[in-house]
């Protein structure tokens, strides 16, 4: 079903619908993604990534689970955080994504990562066991919104933190036509150039359309019961970044 689907129908998709598009979306842009990931965001994602795990409050010793890990870049950042006395459990749907983390693991000898095949609206991770979930351009593409914010708060031991980053709309008209027109034509263009999976650019272009924008998206997780939920425009708005709580009661 996912091949035949056209993007704008793929990004309205909802449920296992939306899983198994996601799934094999995925799957076909495992080996470029990184490359068109640095080209598309004029090479800022690192530094957001960075920033992320900045704001996460992640430490030695500590236990992280990133959700939609993909090919493991922030993974990494938090295994180098938490060293050999901590965790990491990467988590996706997508198993070449996670042939290209496990190659990045492995290259690097981090015993204290490893990856796993699953979905970030059902993890059968402990309940109360992480003390930081993360989510980098994941929550988008979740079959359900409010399942996987539940699904981090069971995860979150009390007092722990959840820390996003995605793709957002600017506030001001004029700047978010223009980053309209980037996702919509620029990206597939270089796509396209880049000899990836065009159409597959155009669902992530149509995806953010239909995602709440930074201030509305602090206001649905703070009603699935955080606290202390914060957020920070990047890129003029384009991306934000968004932190929360697990209460301790």
């Amino acid at each position: 079903m996912s091949t035949t689907l056209d993007a704008r129908t793929g990004a309205r998709l909802a449920g296992e619908q939306k899983e198994r598009y996601v799934r094999s979306m995925f799957d076909r842009i495992a080996a470029p993604y990184d490359r068109l990931n640095s080209r598309i965001s004029f090479g800022r994602d690192a530094r957001w990534r960075k920033l992320l795990v900045e704001r996460s409050g992640a430490a030695s010793g500590k236990q992280v689970v990133d959700l939609g890990t993909g090919t493991g870049e922030l993974a990494l950042l938090f295994a180098h955080i938490v060293g050999t006395e901590g965790r990491v459990t990467g988590v996706d749907l997508s198993a070449n994504m996670l042939e290209q983390a496990e190659q990045k693991r492995a290259a690097e000898g981090l015993v204290q990562l490893e990856f796993r095949l699953g979905n970030a609206c059902a993890t059968e991770l402990p309940s109360a066991s992480a003390d930081v979930v993360a989510m980098g351009w994941c929550l988008r593409n979740c079959s359900d919104l409010q399942a996987a914010l539940h699904e981090v708060l069971r995860i979150l031991k009390p007092g722990g933190t959840f820390v996003c980053l995605d793709m957002s709309r600017p506030s001001f008209a004029p700047v978010r036509g223009l980053f309209f027109l980037h996702r919509h034509l620029v990206m597939p263009l270089q796509a396209r150039l880049s000899g990836a999976d065009r159409e597959a650019y155009r669902y992530l272009a149509c995806s953010t359309d239909h995602f709440p924008d930074r201030k509305a998206l602090e206001h649905v997780v703070r009603t699935v019961g955080f606290a202390h939920v914060e957020s920070w425009p990047l890129m003029m708005g384009a991306v934000a970044l968004h932190r929360a709580t697990k209460r301790t009661h």
